[in-house]
């Protein structure tokens, strides 16, 4: 027997040791089914409630096609065109940056007043914005900074009178405004007139919400997407996706309309400021030409001169022809003033003129000016807190100092061929003087004339070319298709929200169970036993309904009466014999029903032999003869104190086929009397008498009763209560025995809830039974204790009571080891 039992302690290590059972928990889920089916019923439940709320989300898409091929034309051409837009802006990703710029989405919100106001519906389920539907219309000509944001609710009567009220409170509680439809309304948030719109009819309760310009654009510019149709196309799709498609393609052919606006805007920036330069210069130049006409005609009328001679008409031709070439120098030099203080003060306005439209042909400065104009454009592209703002600023300042250099170097040049043609007119001059002093005057007169008259002739060309090439201007994009709906982006959102909702219909459920599983501190399967007790497990008693301390007695072929016979087999083949055997029964504490274990285990003996004996050893709180009525007068502690001899205390219980020696008198020292050597030489004796003895002690984890005995008896008994036994004290008390020597000890899983636990079920069978082999209730029992006797130990322990329901109604409590009607 001591082989056999050093076997199983070697092997018990490796089961307290097994890791995650899948088995062990799909039963825990399959004992708690009805969660699952609740979980599921409400899961479902709650997705329809979640799906009633869907509203499909359009997708509105528009196109523009980017003609990019302008930007293959080098700097050098473009200057020479004199207009045009700057590369910056004709690169293709550079376009899609500016098309969702904030300012031009800024100019399409306000190219939407529509857009102001958002008109909503509300149902049970769901809330729609009525865009271009509402059957109300408002007109606001004032809105405090103050109202935008808050939904207000607009209720209208048949007799057209109308109420504002607020819901949200987010204003002063008790907001309300009457006022009656197509009457201005006033008040300090909001200046409006309401009025009726097609096909509205009845009451009717609309609300409205007034839309910030910020607002707006932050929504449309969170939801804009661009992006080219293929890799490698210059064709730009722009997309919104909203439960409002109506508002989303307004706003994107709004888009494409004011995108190619701001594009032609941008190339004919340049013609504007040229044009506006050279009519700074005519106005100044046409007053000239003017006095000097007048003059040249008053001298003629009064002089009565018609032409002059020829050879003063060769010099005036030189003095003209130098004339040019000077007012040439100074439409140079008006411009080089002009760019000097340009880049000094007003950088911010946009891009600098062409100096080729001007006449002025220096490389060096054509492409300095490109450069700035470029450097000028990304940086209004970004904010200022932008690192490429700066980055951009610090190389505009290193160009603006290049343009200053090469100015002053023109300058200089400039400087001295105006010298140069002022010595060689000073020469003609002296030839002039010559002349009569009449023809001398004329041809003076006349010289400032053609002067002026050329000088305002050069300032017209320019014009003229300027007007015609901004004319021919056209923007270098175009749409391509404009805006439509082409699809529902959410279509399979319904099926996902049900699908996820039922995905936590099972998760919840299986999550309370697992936490319930992992809080319980209570002993429950063959699994907890494997893992807590340091006692192998050689069998399980189930739950029964019957009533009555003597079930196997009065029940002989039921299944309960035939684990007792499992557990009577297995302790012949521990104790390697069918006979003389002894048994102690005990727990760790009192209610783990030993006390009845021992009375049935005594039963099953008695069926097959006639020399069994019960034991009552729990002399501290006896209990066996109260549940199967016998006296308790007299008992094994008298004997051991000597006041009786064992023929007078030994009875037969009625009913029984065993006999039973009661406790007796509880004594004062019962510990002693435990471990007196009568006791040991009594046990001798009965062994002689009896085949079979069931000894039921204290419960070992409270008194040290049982560890005095356990020597004594061939095998010990260890009784765990299913639903009852504490996990960590069964592990602390098992592994103090063991550490004690204390040996013969095997753990008997009892009052298992088969119903109540699958799993429990599923190893009472493999435990009970064997794999192949079912036992079902042949007399119809049912489970539950029912002992109907005893009472209670009284060790300073806590006690666990339970409620179970008789099929007559009668509620019996389970207080430890006993039952009383209540």
């Amino acid at each position: 027997m001591e082989k056999e039992e050093k076997k199983r302690e070697r092997t018990m290590p490796a089961e307290e040791e097994s890791g995650f059972d899948i088995m062990e928990w799909l039963m825990h889920f399959a004992a708690h089914w009805y969660l699952f089916i609740i979980g599921l019923i409400v899961a479902f439940g709650l997705s329809y409630m979640q799906n009633r709320k869907w509203l499909p989300v359009y997708k509105s898409t528009g196109s523009v096609i980017i003609d990019d091929s302008r930007s293959m034309m080098n700097s050098a051409q473009v200057m020479m065109q004199g207009f045009g837009i700057q590369d910056a802006y004709r690169n293709i990703n550079n376009q899609v940056i500016m098309l969702g710029s904030y300012d031009l989405l800024g100019r399409v919100v306000d190219s939407l007043p529509q857009l102001e106001i958002d008109y909503i519906s509300k149902g049970r389920f769901k809330v729609r914005n009525l865009y271009a539907q509402s059957p109300i219309t408002i007109h606001a000509d004032y809105i405090s900074p103050e109202a935008y944001g808050i939904l207000f609710k607009l209720s209208v009567d048949d007799s057209d009178n109308m109420v504002i009220t607020e819901e949200e409170e987010v204003l002063q509680a008790g907001f309300k405004l009457k006022g009656k439809l197509g009457k201005s309304l006033q008040h300090n948030l909001f200046f409006i007139t309401a009025q009726r719109a097609s096909g509205f009819y009845g009451k009717r309760d609309i609300y409205f919400m007034f839309r910030s310009r910020e607002s707006l654009i932050s929504d449309f510019s969170s939801r804009l997407r661009l992006n080219y149709v293929m890799e490698g196309s210059s064709v730009l799709e722009i997309s919104l996706a909203s439960e409002t498609p109506a508002r989303d393609v307004d706003f994107i052919n709004k888009l494409c309309e004011v995108y190619l606006i701001s594009n032609l805007e941008r190339k004919n920036d340049a013609a504007i400021k040229t044009i506006e330069f050279i009519d700074e210069q005519l106005a100044s130049v046409s007053e000239s030409l003017t006095t000097s006409e007048d003059e040249m005609t008053s001298f003629r009328r009064k002089n009565q001169i018609i032409d002059v001679g020829s050879f003063s008409g060769d010099l005036i031709a030189k003095a003209n022809a130098y004339d040019t070439e000077i007012n040439q120098l100074k439409l140079k030099e008006s411009y080089l003033d002009y760019l000097v203080k340009y880049i000094k003060t007003n950088l911010q306005d946009g891009s600098i003129v062409a100096p080729t439209n001007l006449g002025v042909n220096e490389p060096m400065l054509m492409a300095l000016v490109q450069q700035i104009n470029e450097l000028i454009m990304k940086r209004a592209e970004l904010p200022e807190k932008s690192v490429f703002h700066v980055k951009y600023t610090r190389e505009i300042e290193t160009v603006k100092s290049a343009i200053n250099e090469i100015v002053k170097n023109m300058q200089v040049s400039i400087d001295i061929q105006r010298r140069d043609l002022n010595r060689r007119l000073a020469v003609v001059q002296q030839e002039i003087n010559q002349l009569p002093a009449k023809e001398l005057e004329m041809i003076e007169i006349e010289r400032r004339y053609k002067m002026n008259d050329s000088y305002y002739t050069l300032f017209l060309q320019k014009r003229a070319e300027a007007q015609i090439l901004k004319a021919s201007n056209t923007p270098d994009n175009n749409i391509l298709d404009k805006a439509r709906v082409i699809s529902v982006t959410n279509d399979g959102d319904r099926p996902k929200t049900t699908m996820l909702f039922l995905l936590l219909g099972l998760v919840v459920p299986a999550g309370f169970v697992v936490v319930k599983e992992l809080l319980n501190v209570k002993v429950m399967t063959v699994r907890d036993v494997e893992k807590y007790s340091a006692f192998p497990l050689i069998g399980i008693i189930r739950h029964t309904n019957s009533v009555g301390p003597y079930i196997v007695g009065m029940n002989p072929r039921s299944s309960f009466t035939e684990m007792f016979r499992i557990i009577r087999t297995r302790v012949e083949f521990i104790t390697q014999r069918k006979s003389a055997i002894t048994i102690m029964v005990t727990s760790s504490e009192s209610g783990d029903g030993k006390t009845y274990f021992s009375i049935n285990l005594a039963g099953v003996y008695a069926l097959a032999s006639q020399k069994v004996l019960l034991i009552d050893l729990d002399i501290r709180k006896p209990s066996i003869h109260n549940r199967l009525s016998c006296c308790n007068e007299k008992g094994i502690t008298n004997y051991l104190a000597g006041q009786c001899r064992l023929e007078d205390i030994l009875v037969r219980p009625e009913g029984a086929e065993f006999d039973f020696l009661p406790a007796g008198t509880v004594p004062p020292n019962a510990g002693e009397l435990i471990r007196s050597e009568r006791l040991s030489e009594l046990m001798t004796e009965l062994r002689e008498h009896y085949d079979f003895i069931v000894v039921d002690t204290s419960p070992i984890g409270v008194v040290a009763d049982a560890y005095a005995f356990a020597d004594i008896s061939d095998v010990n008994l260890f009784i765990i209560r299913s639903d009852k036994s504490h996990k960590q004290f069964l592990r602390t008390l098992t592994t103090q025995l063991r550490a004690d020597n204390v040996h013969h000890f095997y753990s008997i899983l009892n009052d298992v809830e088969m119903r109540a636990n699958s799993y429990s079920r599923y190893y009472s069978r493999k435990y009970a039974y064997g794999n192949s082999r079912k036992y079902g209730n042949q007399e119809g029992y049912g489970y539950g204790y029912g002992y109907g006797y005893g009472y209670g130990y009284g060790y300073g322990y806590g006690s666990t009571s339970r409620k179970k329901k008789k099929t007559d109604g009668t509620y019996f409590q389970y207080y430890q080891d006993d039952i009383k009607d209540i």
